[in-house]
């Protein structure tokens, strides 16, 4: 299915207002959904080894195709990025899920040396801190350079 990708569409979308429209486009300027999006993208989806806080082409367009609700030939894009990686010399992705496809058929890899994963990617609080953003106490995230909430807002309603 062919649909019209904008550049400048896409980054309207999934950029804060205060973003430049123009220049390279950075994680930091992702409003807070897209950021996690993106960290998902370029950590376990089509994870990238280096420039992670840089969004490519690439990771503009899956944005805007999981906003815009249009389907994504995953085989395809796993395929695409493990010939990429091939050419490049670089570590071939998806390791884990290697292995399990591996395991699942029951090739043998006791001969094969075994790698201990040197990072692991999960999403919790000290991920999205990292990304600039703090907890307030309604549970929502805000950019840690917005003002603090009023003692007042923040205190229980004795009444609650």
């Amino acid at each position: 299915m062919k649909f019209d990708f904008s550049v400048f569409d896409a980054r309207r979308k999934v950029c804060t207002n205060q973003a430049d429209m123009t220049g390279r486009l950075l994680a930091g300027s992702l409003a807070f959904e897209c950021r996690i999006m993106h960290y998902l993208i370029v950590c376990i989806l089509l994870p990238k080894s280096s420039n992670l806080a840089q969004v490519s082409k690439e990771d503009l367009i899956i944005m805007w195709v999981f906003l815009i609700v249009h389907q994504i030939n995953w085989a395809h894009l796993v395929r695409y990025r493990m010939h990429k990686a091939l050419r490049s010399n670089a570590p071939l992705p998806y390791p884990h899920l290697i292995t399990l496809f591996l395991q699942h058929f029951n090739v043998p890899l006791d001969s094969e040396p075994f790698v201990n994963v040197k990072r692991s990617f999960s999403i919790g609080a000290n991920v999205v801190s990292s990304f600039g953003y703090r907890k307030e106490r309604d549970d929502s995230w805000v950019k840690k350079d917005a003002p603090v909430q009023a003692a007042e807002d923040r205190s229980p309603s004795p009444y609650s």
